[in-house]
């Protein structure tokens, strides 16, 4: 028996015929700019506090070392021309740094307003931070050898180095040196750096390892276009690692556990006495 089919209604029959229809007006609305966000403080943490850590430093003094040590006969003539010369390369005379400067200026101030952008870069200045990755030697205001560890890598000329980073993220830093002059030196031979459960307890780690790349090579910079001497890894506090080489055996560390100063806090805890190592 034949069926009779559902009429269609004119619209979905000719789909393509709208020259006629009137047509709806779109309303083009004006893109909103988000507000200017000045790059946040190298290493910062995310346990980043109103108040000052400890060991924390003002981001300032830490651009106006960079900033001279970067560009001699440069002075930063505002908090923004220093977030600016701190974070950015420049090239050319002083009198081309900062025309290049102003142009810069000129280009935010037009689009969010004078007060505003070194407002921003002000506030930006006057927190304090902790950063992660100044390597020894680099900055007077993280320069305590007390908590920095040379290790000679056996079979080879060269060393590995810890230094710390933020103390309250625990974070410690590593990097390979020459043996004989102590200079950092980018991946001196080849290797493979891994992240490992702690050997007297690895029943409370996680039950995986985890190959460890450099702060550099995470960031998406290929191995030689890094700094000479810039390559360093981000550990943590009381991690164990595994350096890898091929032919050689595995030389395996665990990162020291900084002591934190905390305010004597009278916990709502009573604390049972118990050795925390037993056996022969």
């Amino acid at each position: 028996m034949k069926t009779k089919s559902a009429r269609e209604p004119e619209k979905a029959r000719q789909p393509y015929d709208d020259a006629k229809r009137p047509r709806k007006r779109t309303v083009k609305t004006k893109k909103i700019t988000a507000p200017p966000s000045l790059p946040p403080p190298p290493g910062l943490s995310s346990t980043h506090s109103p108040g000052p850590a400890h060991g924390a430093v003002q981001y300032r003094k830490l651009c106006i070392e960079k900033v001279r040590k970067m560009y001699p006969g440069v002075e930063p003539r505002s908090d923004y021309d220093l977030e600016r010369l701190s974070s950015k390369r420049f090239k050319g005379t002083p009198a081309e740094i900062y025309a290049a400067l102003d142009k810069d200026l000129a280009v935010n101030v037009q689009a969010y307003g004078y007060e505003y952008i070194m407002d921003c870069a002000k506030k930006l200045m006057d927190r304090h931070i902790e950063p992660t990755g100044v390597k020894p030697g680099e900055s007077v205001y993280f320069d305590d050898e007390k908590f920095v560890f040379v290790r000679p890598i056996p079979d080879s000329e060269y060393s590995f180095r810890l230094f710390p980073g933020s103390l309250s993220a625990a974070e410690y830093c590593l990097d390979f040196v020459d043996t004989a002059t102590g200079k950092p030196i980018n991946s001196p031979f080849e290797y493979e750096l891994w992240a490992v459960p702690d050997p007297d307890t690895p029943w409370l780690s996680l039950p995986m390892t985890g190959k460890l790349r450099s702060i550099e090579r995470g960031h998406g910079i290929k191995q030689k276009d890094i700094q000479p001497g810039a390559e360093k890894f981000v550990l943590r506090d009381g991690q164990t690692c595994v350096l890898m080489r091929p032919g050689k055996r595995p030389l395996r560390f665990t990162v020291p556990v900084r002591r934190m100063e905390t305010p004597d806090v009278v916990e709502d805890v009573d604390v049972a006495d118990l050795p925390k190592v037993v056996g022969p």
